[in-house]
């Protein structure tokens, strides 16, 4: 097999390069003579893209020079080119948040350009990196935009690499069959195209579909297919997928002396090129075959590097995701503001032409008092226009701002962790979320330790929290306060429940720059680590009790009566939290977490708080139901208690069973 790779190699670098490599050297040459701007600036472009797969550090340095160039002469379309292929080198790298910045400003400027041609690929590519975040609703959609344009157009070897990304879209979402029909009905369109790199994009992705689908002599074809075309088209950036997949298939034959020199030399190509999912996934496959070979050490070894590169690409994708975000919101935050200053201008026009006819007719009325009439009318018929036009542009407004705090829900919820994953490490649970508007500052985080040098090693962690403000304030606290504890918790190890509320309380500080902004915002929180096995409870909590309920009796552990965050003093900064151990009893065991919404709602027939006794009161009534009862239950009292009200607070009920 090293025989086979170096024979392929060799080939590679001897039949393949020879063209890109003549106009590369060429185009080189030609960047060392006197020319336009203009031509530079396409000569730049020309070269990064043909770097673009073999040398990215380069290929980044001429698109940027480009870029620059082109902003200096304010030559849009080679901006709009260098834009592209920088968002294209983002992406590869893994940086998604600059990627998508970078696709949106080329994206403006081909709208500005009226070009469709280029409109339909930074669609496409926009959908790509939003694949890669898992963000498959957007990426389709942005998919199905550039489709309609290419389709308008006619672009044929356009048509097939949007169909072409669909599959791959598919992949990632595990649907092997959907995308497996996807790449048969196209490859022979890509053929017929001869578009090599699009043919051994489609190749590769049968085959990995074959893979998973456990039909191993197909998919080694069409691999060993798509590994050629690779090397012809110098594509080094796809080749450690490939090898991966050829080793994945040697592996599942039985061949783990093949498997693991396809694996090595998977990641020394992909080291060489910061490919870090490919290298993540050979350290995965390396692992288990060590395993397979019984080699418990090295297997513990590869997993190790694996979890590595894990950790980097979690934490860089957790940064993409508030990248992504920030960089949209920022987006639709400067169209809106600029939509909102074209309406003001056409407004102050239309009143300009209005007063312009008013003085004329004045001067015509002074004569006739039937124009005097008509005048009046008229004035009357246009300001009835006016209100009609503006009260059109504000629904319009409100209408844009909705739809953009709704897309702020769909990803605040995306962040949170399924409830079907405490169903399956609990005997049984229930979650109640009642957000006061769209966008919630309540929110909950479970994690499941996995640490075998770890005597904590399959406990679980539970927070619930109730951040400072609801709506999209209270959200965007509630995504600093996830990411911290996945930075606590998962990236630091610090399992002691009391230590993640002190670091926590230090690190909202640090976040929200307190000593600086005086900033007040902050968040009550309560923190459980529960181990199922000796069934027990480690409770630390900030303002939110723990109600337990056993043996048909409720118990309240009340937790702290400090805040995180809030007023920065030196007192509030340093303040220590207590753990509370629970021994639970032999029988089954039920506990609550409650954010002070529910007892805080306004209603009533004297228009009180819900109060905290009332709670204990409802608690004590409905613990031994199901909890799908139980459930019903909260949702009646407080339908019942808040009546024509409106509700005050986001409100976050979680009962676990253990």
């Amino acid at each position: 097999m090293k025989n086979f790779l170096t024979l392929f190699l060799c080939i590679f670098y001897s039949l393949n390069l020879w063209a890109q490599t003549s106009e590369k050297d060429s185009l080189e040459l030609l960047l060392k003579t006197n020319l336009s701007d203009t031509t530079r600036i396409n000569t730049l472009n020309r070269l990064a893209f043909l770097y673009r797969n073999s040398d990215v550090k380069r290929a980044f340095t001429l698109a940027n020079q480009a870029k620059e160039l082109a902003e200096r002469n304010n030559y849009e379309n080679g901006l709009a080119e260098s834009l592209g292929y920088l968002g294209l080198l983002h992406y590869r790298e893994g940086r998604h948040d600059l990627a998508v910045e970078a696709h949106l400003k080329s994206l403006r400027l081909y709208e500005k350009l009226n070009n469709k041609r280029f409109i339909a690929f930074r669609y496409n590519d926009l959908a790509n990196v939003y694949v890669e975040q898992e963000f498959y609703d957007k990426a389709r959609a942005y998919f199905n935009l550039s489709l309609a344009i290419k389709e308008e157009i006619k672009d044929e070897d356009g048509i097939v690499t949007t169909l072409k990304n669909i599959a791959n879209l598919y992949v990632h979402q595990k649907n092997y069959h959907k995308a497996l029909e996807i790449s048969l009905r196209t490859l022979p369109r890509a053929e017929k195209n001869r578009n090599e790199k699009t043919i051994a994009d489609l190749l590769s992705f049968i085959a990995e579909c074959y893979l998973h689908l456990d039909s191993l002599e197909r998919a080694s074809t069409y691999y060993q297919k798509a590994y050629q075309l690779r090397l012809k088209t110098n594509d080094l950036y796809t080749i450690p997928r490939l090898l991966n997949g050829i080793g994945r298939i040697e592996y599942k034959k039985g061949n783990l002396a093949q498997a693991e020199e396809i694996y090595l030399r998977s990641i020394e190509i992909a080291k060489k090129n910061n490919i870090k999912v490919a290298i993540k996934r050979a350290y995965e496959y390396l692992a288990d075959l060590y395993e397979q070979k019984q080699d418990f050490h090295k297997a513990f070894h590869y997993e190790k590097l694996a979890n590595a590169y894990k950790d980097s690409l979690y934490n860089q994708k957790s940064n993409d995701r508030i990248g992504v975000l920030q960089s949209i919101f920022d987006d639709e935050k400067r169209q809106a503001e600029s939509e909102r200053e074209k309406k003001i201008q056409a407004t102050q026009i239309r009143l300009r032409d209005i007063i312009i006819l008013a003085s004329s007719i004045v001067a015509i009325l002074l004569a006739l008092l039937a124009v005097a009439l008509w005048r009046n009318n008229l004035e009357k018929t246009a300001k009835n226009k006016l209100l009609f036009e503006q009260k059109q542009e504000i629904e319009l407004q409100n209408r844009n701002i909705t739809a953009s705090i709704l897309y702020a829900k769909r990803i605040q919820e995306a962040i949170l962790p399924p409830e079907t994953n405490l169903q399956e490490a609990f005997k049984d649970c229930f979650i109640w979320y009642q957000p006061k508007d769209i966008v919630s500052g309540d929110f909950y985080w479970f994690y499941e330790i996995k640490d075998n040098t770890s005597e904590l090693n399959g406990e679980k962690i539970i927070a619930v929290a109730d951040c400072t403000g609801h709506g999209v304030p209270g959200g965007f606290m509630s995504m600093i306060g996830n990411d911290l504890l996945d930075s606590l918790i998962i990236q630091k190890s610090i399992y002691d429940p009391a230590q993640i509320l002190t670091e926590l309380n230090l690190a909202l500080n640090q976040v929200l720059n307190k000593d600086i902004t005086q900033n007040i915002d902050g968040m009550e929180i309560a923190i459980c680590r529960i181990n199922t096995q000796k069934r027990s409870i480690t409770y630390a909590g900030s303002m939110i009790s723990l109600y337990l309920s056993e043996n048909k009796n409720l118990i309240e552990y009340q937790s702290d009566k400090f805040y995180l965050g809030g007023r920065n003093t030196e007192w509030n900064i340093s303040v220590a939290f207590h753990n509370q151990a629970i021994t639970l009893a032999d029988t089954e065991s039920t506990f609550y977490l409650i954010t002070d919404g529910f007892q805080d709602l306004l209603g009533g027939e004297k228009y009180r708080k819900f109060s905290n006794k009332r709670l204990k009161n409802l608690l004590a009534n409905i613990h031994s139901l199901p909890f799908a009862e139980q459930k019903k239950h909260f949702i009646s009292a407080f339908q019942e208690w808040k009546g024509k009200y409106a509700q005050t607070d986001d409100i976050l009920v979680m009962g676990i069973q253990v």
